[in-house]
């Protein structure tokens, strides 16, 4: 474990070793055995830090607090109401529509991706190797040398 490792875990975690994680502690314990000069006043900072929020607590909601909050949430009819199979405007169903997008999403990238692998394999490859499509027909290889073979 590394000085700055250190002071990154004990500004996360603070100075109780046993709020770290339990494979870092014991090379801190060791880290802080050989440095003790080093990391003691940044222990002692983060001891004075974690003792003051030790020192807060929070009030327990008053009943009123807890009416308003239960009042103000979501009817349950309303979560588990099933959802209509048209809109009102004919769409398709809306659990539907990311689908179909996400399908045509990659129908393009997969058409588009095939369109590029074969014109940059046409341009690698030797010229022998493209040469006969560009003198083929439909009815056959038009002869190299322009004769009628």
């Amino acid at each position: 474990m590394t000085p700055h490792r250190f002071r990154d875990l004990l500004a996360a975690h603070g100075a109780d070793l046993e709020r770290w994680p339990p494979g870092e502690r014991a090379a801190a314990r060791e880290l802080q055995a050989q440095q003790p000069a080093w990391l003691g006043p940044a222990l002692l900072e983060a001891a004075a830090l974690d003792q003051w929020l030790d020192q807060h607590v929070l009030p327990a909601p008053d009943r009123a607090l807890l009416e308003r909050v239960a009042a103000a949430a979501i009817p349950a009819a309303v979560v588990a109401r099933p959802r209509s199979t048209w809109r009102g405007t004919g769409w398709l169903t809306p659990s539907w529509w990311p689908r179909f997008g996400l399908t045509l999403t990659g129908l393009a990238g997969a058409l588009a991706g095939a369109f590029v692998v074969s014109v940059a394999l046409r341009q690698a490859a030797p010229a022998g190797a493209v040469e006969w499509q560009a003198r083929a027909t439909a009815f056959g290889e038009i002869a190299a040398d322009g004769s009628d073979e």
